[in-house]
């Protein structure tokens, strides 16, 4: 589908997708560009060779792993595009779009188990196995041979701060703000390519507020000699002496792990995208509604002619009107789906009532997952919330989870981006005290 016409969406570059020029942007993802180039399929899945595409756009999910410049398993919403990056799919013969191997779905309607697979002779069950083996997977060995081995790196230098803070969005940012109102330096980390979180799908509204905050907080922190560190995750957090210790590895990109002292910790890590449970909802087209506007908001990605909505809501309403806003016909669901139909893409909905709901695109906005993987590691509180299904973070009033350490967002249960940038500055403002 073409972009959004703004100069700012232009194509500047090039990309190799199985050998075929795709136009992109530097610096977008490749989901981005294969998208706003119309190719939806990006991998095939491991065992039926089932058309997969994108969902999250956001580094949760597995959805858009590809093998990049000879390296295999990459995340293509991670990847960001430069002139000549050579992308390959994987676990596919001639390609994800047009896999020969999909075949194999075609002919296993029921399913298929090959534990069971020539059961009939101990040979011929050998040979099934083998080659169901070799049908299935996720990609090859890296095409450089030092890649295979540990390469000798610089020992790690620990970098001290006054707080970090994981997670950009807007817990995180408000949690910063406070911090350094309080005058202490402070690393902000988040995984994703820009900071603001939830907001980021507002960017293509231009002198929208949500932006100037974003960029004020990022000011403030530099100002004090802090760190707003994007494409940065942070995959461990542990406690060490009278503050903490934390592991930090870039994103996209083979760079060298950091490693981080702070005196105090907030987590502000947000809330995963979940798929919607119903027949077909693995089909390409159906995505995460935050990605998604991302995608629309800073690279002008158009992923459909007809979008229906799934979820209730503010943030379902809000994203039915920027989808419209772009020129998107835009439906939303009223009712419990069944089943999504589609072959080589999302073609349509049907509804538990009987209507059908003809799209090309689903943009979901249902109970998201807490990530509340790092804020366990500190032993935070858990509870069970009935209304998601999902285990949630249980701070105290001031966010404390742990001595030291605070939550704040949708790592503690669902809330708007207002209430969750209050519960970063209040979680802040308590980390701010010795």
């Amino acid at each position: 589908m073409p972009r959004l016409s703004d100069p700012r969406y232009a194509p500047n570059c090039h990309i190799l997708v199985d050998g075929h020029r795709v136009p992109a942007r530097a610096g977008e993802s490749v989901t981005s560009a294969l998208l706003a180039a119309d190719r939806p399929i990006i991998v095939r899945s491991s065992k039926y060779h089932r058309p997969r595409g994108p969902f999250c756009l956001s580094s949760s999910c597995g959805s858009c792993l590809v093998r990049v410049d000879g390296e295999p398993n990459m995340r293509a919403c991670e990847t960001p595009c430069r002139e000549g990056l050579r992308i390959e799919t994987q676990n596919a013969v001639g390609g994800a779009t047009h896999d020969l191997l999909g075949v194999i779905d075609l002919l296993s309607p029921r399913g298929m188990d090959h534990h069971h697979l020539a059961t009939w002779s101990q040979i011929a069950n050998r040979v099934a196995v083998t080659a169901s083996r070799q049908l299935t997977g996720l990609g090859h060995l890296p095409d450089a041979a030092e890649t295979l081995a540990p390469a000798k790196r610089p020992p790690v230098v620990p970098e001290d701060f006054d707080a970090l803070v994981v997670g950009a969005g807007p817990s995180g940012l408000g949690a910063a703000e406070a911090l350094c109102r309080a005058g202490r330096r402070v690393l902000l980390v988040d995984q994703e390519r820009a900071a603001g979180g939830r907001l980021r799908c507002r960017y293509a509204l231009r002198g929208d507020p949500h932006l100037g905050w974003v960029e004020e907080v990022a000011t403030a922190i530099r100002a004090r000699g802090g760190e707003l560190a994007t494409r940065t995750a942070a995959i461990g957090l542990w406690r060490a002496g009278r503050g903490f210790l934390s592991a930090l590895a870039p994103r996209g990109s083979s760079g060298a792990l950091r490693q981080i002292r702070a005196r105090r910790v907030v987590v502000a890590s947000g809330s995963w995208a979940q798929p919607p449970l119903f027949p077909g909802n693995d089909l390409p087209g159906i995505y995460g509604a935050r990605g998604l506007l991302a995608a629309l908001a800073e690279d002008g990605v158009l992923p459909g002619r007809r979008a229906a909505v799934l979820g209730e809501g503010s943030e379902a309403e809000g994203a039915a009107r920027l989808l419209a806003s772009a020129g998107i016909e835009v439906e939303p669901v009223t009712g419990e789906v069944a089943s999504a139909r589609g072959g080589r893409r999302l073609a349509a909905l049907d509804l538990a009532d009987g209507r059908r709901i003809r799209c090309d695109v689903l943009a979901t906005v249902t109970p998201r997952m807490p990530a509340a993987e790092l804020a366990r590691e500190l032993g935070a509180p858990l509870e069970l919330n009935p209304e998601t299904g999902a285990f949630r973070v249980r701070p105290a009033a001031d966010g404390a989870i742990a001595p030291g350490a605070f939550a704040a967002g949708e790592v503690c249960g669902p809330c708007s981006a207002a209430e969750a940038a209050e519960a970063g500055r209040v979680a802040g403002g308590a980390a701010s005290h010795d």
